[in-house]
């Protein structure tokens, strides 16, 4: 999937502004950095790429010139082999529409990503001062998801985040530190309970034979 061209048609600050990458030039490298002074609009145009491809939030800060009802994002992207046209509104339900303003199913965008969710395609492909920063503290910490997706993305394994909480559910439900309950358990209360059926058949064994 490739932006070919961002339209803030009423977001944030924006109304009626768009941004052109161009079609893609082969041979050339396909790089385009968005720069300017603070308060020019960078984030807003960041968060409004992001609310295109997953929808924009319950509670949008965006909303301080543009009511929310009013609220709309367009793209044109370069999705399954051909350039479409999407638009994004500010709706519970239907909120991506298709170049004549008619809704279409999420997994028309959605299943180009890979399956990957709003953070995880933040965190990859969307570098600001505020995601940098917060990868390294996190890199630092040793904590985050950083590794792990970019260990996914290099080896084409978008579903490693959803196998491996499977994986996790599934450890949990055998054992989970300090629980009462979970087939470990329900072992081990088997185990005793078998011991002390077998010290009762030994005190029984022994009062025979001493009888």
């Amino acid at each position: 999937m490739r932006l070919q061209r961002l339209d803030l048609t009423r977001y944030g600050t924006f109304t009626g502004r768009s941004i052109d990458f161009g079609t893609r030039s082969e041979g050339q490298v396909d790089l385009h950095i968005i720069y300017g002074p603070n308060e020019a609009g960078k984030s807003t145009t960041l968060a409004a790429f992001l609310d295109l491809l997953f929808g924009i939030g319950v509670q949008s800060p965006f909303n301080f010139l543009h009511s929310y009802p009013t609220m709309r994002i367009g793209g044109l992207l370069e999705i399954g082999g051909a350039t479409r046209m999407f638009t994004r509104i500010k709706r519970a339900q239907n909120s991506l529409l298709d170049a004549d303003d008619r809704p279409i199913a999420e997994s028309t965008i959605r299943g180009e990503l890979g399956g990957i969710d709003r953070d995880a395609y933040r965190t990859m492909f969307s570098l600001d001062d505020e995601t940098l920063e917060k990868g390294g503290e996190s890199i630092l910490a040793s904590k985050g998801d950083l590794g792990e997706l970019l260990f996914s993305a290099s080896a084409g394994l978008a579903d490693l985040s959803r196998r491996l909480l499977d994986l996790k559910g599934e450890a949990d439900r055998f054992y989970k530190y300090r629980a009462r309950s979970g087939e470990l358990s329900d072992l081990k209360a088997r185990l005793a309970q078998l011991k002390l059926e077998r010290e009762q058949i030994d005190t029984l064994a022994s009062e025979h034979a001493r009888l």
